[in-house]
């Protein structure tokens, strides 16, 4: 690690030094610690914040003869008991309950890399990157952003909901649901693709992008003001190229979409809502769609920041009876400048699963995040 961040260091320096690419690194570092209590066992964890990993990169860009201008992004990300993953241990503790796993390896991977051009057109960028759909569900303009946002099970998605009365039975561990199975990932994705970003019309930007595979990706993106209100929105649709004929009554994900709106008045009040859904081919008998619906409130006054959020997840892990993920938070943020920033969080995990009953998960933490 130290190596690398020595060598990208080096190179921002002679890079600019030559005064061929205008080059600026940056990063952060992100780490919680957390409680949890899942009916079962209570215990702490300190992990990497999933909403937005440790990380560091280079970023740089080059004005051209011909008016356009060239540009590179090379990111790393750094993840330790990443705060998504973490979960319980099937195996007995002394006291006879679950417990939490030994930290696993820390895992050094390649988020971003990729080159682009840009102009009075718009811009093309072709690498590992974010494509078109990435955070189209992540407009929110009402705080606590460290530890809050639409993708609930960020932080606490890897952990089981036991079923009611369960032992440490390995075999009743393993028949409880996942959080992350119940919820979406869509809008949250990086990949090797092109795409393209259009030139920014009254505060609207489009978007398009095809990964490799095939997958297409269209959004459109809004920042904005009326008056005392700040406005942020987000709209997009992903198209999944299976690449073979799904098999009858096999619930393929056609396509998903999903949209989001933040409004913030000038007092400090805010407030954001999100929702997506799919399209399946290929049906089963009663088979739903996968839905998810997310609402938060907000207050900020100064360096500090309280928000409040309710969202829902239906059919994304069964598509056919009554499967529901329902998650509650609070949270609190205090932003002491020069990047740097601290965060609580309360998080409860409820879910209603066909033909079985699960206790609930209350999670509990503190967050830094650090930026340069």
């Amino acid at each position: 690690m130290k190596k690398t961040l020595l060598a990208t260091s080096a190179l921002a320096l002679i890079a600019a030094t030559a005064g061929a690419v205008d080059v600026e690194m940056y990063g952060q570092v992100n780490k919680a610690v957390l409680g949890y209590d899942d009916g079962a066992n209570t215990d702490v964890v300190i992990v990497d914040n999933e909403y937005s990993t440790t990380r560091a990169g280079l970023k740089g860009a080059q004005a051209l003869d011909n008016g356009l201008t060239a540009s590179a992004l090379f990111e790393f990300e750094a993840s330790d008991n990443n705060s998504q993953q973490f979960t319980q241990n099937s195996r007995s503790g002394s006291t006879g309950t679950q417990t939490t796993p030994a930290n696993s390896p820390a895992s050094f991977n390649q988020r971003q890399a990729r080159v682009g051009l840009s102009g009075n057109f718009g811009g093309v960028y072709v690498g590992r990157q974010s494509v078109a759909t990435d955070g189209v569900l992540g407009a929110d303009l009402a705080g606590a952003q460290d530890v809050m946002g639409q993708d609930v099970t960020s932080i606490g998605g890897g952990l089981r909901l036991l079923r009611t009365g369960s032992t440490t039975s390995a075999t009743i561990f393993s028949n409880s649901p996942v959080v992350n199975t119940m919820a979406t990932g869509f809008a949250d994705e990086r990949a090797n693709s092109i795409r393209y970003d259009s030139p920014i019309f009254a505060g609207i930007q489009g978007r398009a992008s095809i990964q490799q595979g095939g997958d297409m990706d269209l959004s459109a993106f809004y920042d904005g003001a009326m008056g005392d209100f700040k406005i942020a929105g987000a709209a997009g649709i992903q198209f999944n190229n299976d690449g073979t004929t799904p098999a009858a009554n096999s619930n393929t994900v056609k396509s998903e979409y999903g949209a989001s709106l933040s409004v913030a008045h000038s007092t400090g009040l805010a407030a954001t809502v999100a929702y997506s859904t799919q399209d399946l081919d290929r049906k089963a008998a009663n088979a739903n769609e996968g839905e998810t619906l997310y609402g938060k409130v907000g207050y900020a006054w100064d360096a500090f920041e309280v928000a409040a959020d309710y969202g829902t997840s239906k059919n994304y892990r069964v598509r056919t009876g009554d499967d529901e993920l329902k998650a509650f938070g609070l949270a609190g943020q205090y932003n002491l400048g020069h990047g740097v920033s601290v965060a609580g969080l309360y998080r409860n995990f409820d879910a209603d699963i066909t033909g079985a009953s699960t206790d609930s998960i209350d999670l509990y933490g503190v967050n830094m995040r650090v930026k340069f």
